[in-house]
């Protein structure tokens, strides 16, 4: 028999109830969120799926080939013998195995271009496409269904509708085949992978700055120092190496509402710690944290792996932008024009948010108490994180820099904010100043200077 609820304490209990609820909804989201990475950037989930599906749908017609075609006579004009059938269904399983197997070469290959072409980093845009996995799912699972079929005719059977399904899921394959050679051969171009992850940037800058992230966070970060100044701080180490890939922000900021605290976050995703490195830092009454395992469970919501991913990671699609350019600008490559593309993506997706907030760095309980502070993705970071290496990149390029400052000039066009143009000014002044420096002719420096005279009227004219 289920225990009753105590009468003396029934808003303790029901208060009780409701944290360890958004506790769990919380973690459960993080590890969702990891898990779709994962599934997402995994080369097996889609064909293993499809293989499963040809297999209920063989074991299916079989048994509505046995059980009704009697009942339907138009269906029997369908009907083979079992002996034409098995030999039917044996020379497509063993086609299709075999397009199957050059469908897997096909794809290994782009994976060996595309990351000695333009860097393992840019690997992820390439197996986050779901081209070669159906293609190559249609392949293996077509060639399963035929197998299944064969092996479980019998000699009194009238096949005739799994033949037709046969014949229909294989040229379902090849069309997906010609759908994957084509999707190929344009995927491995440098603007298409550019086109992919400027979308990716946009997309996370959009969730950044939504209306669900704003709730429960602000910029009081003096309201927060004055929680933490009653308490002596707490140092977390970090128990694993590695990159940080996810944090729960929400389920900390209730851990700390349950018991009191208020805590200082120092790492954010992407970032790479040691073992031992400081984790966070922790102010609360000493009684408290004494009695527990702070470490343990400040730790727990903090999620490492080996890799970067961009989950919770804007800066993420930055990187691979930096590495394209990198390769681009390079004595051995040389090629501007994919320079200037990644320069042209990035300026997109920044225009996004040339004029909304940001969302705040302090974290707040559900009563408005500043519970955490975060190091998190601003504005000057996003634009210091692409800005600075391309400057440093295209260092003696005119008409890289030119791009750069092009960029600029269209940014600061879409926004009114002072702190917005003056980090704008600042990354402007610091392409001119490398201009200045190097040897270029006039001619050279005419459409460089003109285009730095315009930007800073721009960013000048709400002084």
């Amino acid at each position: 028999m289920r225990p009753e609820r105590p009468n003396d304490f029934p808003a303790a209990w029901s208060a009780a109830t409701e944290v360890d609820a958004i506790d769990t909804q919380s973690q459960v989201k993080q590890i969702l969120l990891q898990l779709r990475e994962k599934l997402q950037t995994s080369i097996w989930l889609i064909p293993v799926v499809l293989c499963m599906g040809c297999l209920a749908l063989a074991a299916v017609l079989l048994w509505a080939e046995r059980e009704f075609d009697p009942l339907l006579p138009g269906l029997q004009v369908l009907a083979i013998p079992v002996s034409s059938a098995r030999q039917v269904l044996g020379v497509i399983a063993g086609s299709v195995l075999s397009v199957g197997g050059v469908v897997f070469s096909v794809t290994m290959v782009a994976l060996t271009l595309t990351s000695g072409q333009y860097g393992p980093k840019i690997l992820r845009q390439f197996l986050s496409d779901n081209a070669s996995k159906i293609s190559l799912g249609m392949f293996l699972g077509t060639s399963l269904y035929c197998l299944v079929a064969v092996t479980a005719y019998e000699d009194t059977d009238q096949p005739g509708i799994s033949v037709v399904a046969a014949l229909l899921l294989t040229a379902a394959a090849f069309a997906g085949f010609i759908r994957f050679i084509h999707r190929t051969a344009t995927d491995l171009q440098a603007d298409r992978i550019i086109q992919s992850i400027g979308g990716e940037l946009l997309q996370l800058f959009t969730e950044l700055t939504n209306e669900g992230s704003q709730q429960g966070r602000s910029y009081d970060t003096l309201g927060w120092r004055q929680q933490a100044r009653r308490f002596r701080p707490l140092a977390i180490a970090a128990g694993t190496g590695g990159y940080i890939q996810t944090v729960d922000y929400q389920g900390l900021v209730q851990w700390c509402a349950d018991h009191g605290c208020v805590a200082q976050l120092r790492v954010r995703a992407g970032d790479f710690i040691l073992q031992g490195n400081c984790l966070a830092k922790l102010y609360g009454s000493a009684s408290v944290l004494q009695e527990l395992d702070v470490g343990a469970a400040i730790r727990s919501f903090v999620r490492t792996g080996a890799m970067r991913t961009p989950v919770q990671d804007p800066e993420y699609p930055i990187t691979q932008l930096n590495q394209l350019t990198a390769r681009a600008l390079s004595p051995g490559i040389n090629d501007p024009g994919t320079a200037i593309t990644a320069i042209d993506w990035f300026s997109l997706a920044v225009a996004h948010i040339a004029d909304r907030d940001m969302p705040g760095k302090v974290f707040m309980d559900q009563s408005g108490t500043p519970r955490l502070l975060a190091r998190f993705t601003d504005y000057a970071g996003i634009m210091k994180a692409f800005y600075a290496p391309a400057r440093q990149f295209a260092r003696g390029n005119i008409p890289v820099l030119i791009a750069l400052l092009e960029s600029l000039n269209r940014l600061a066009d879409l926004t009114t904010m002072r702190d917005r143009l003056a980090i704008i000014a600042r990354h402007g002044q610091e392409l001119s100043n490398v201009v200045e420096c190097d040897r270029h002719t006039g001619y050279d420096l005419t459409g460089f200077r003109q285009r730095h005279a315009r930007l800073t009227m721009l960013t000048s004219r709400l002084d």
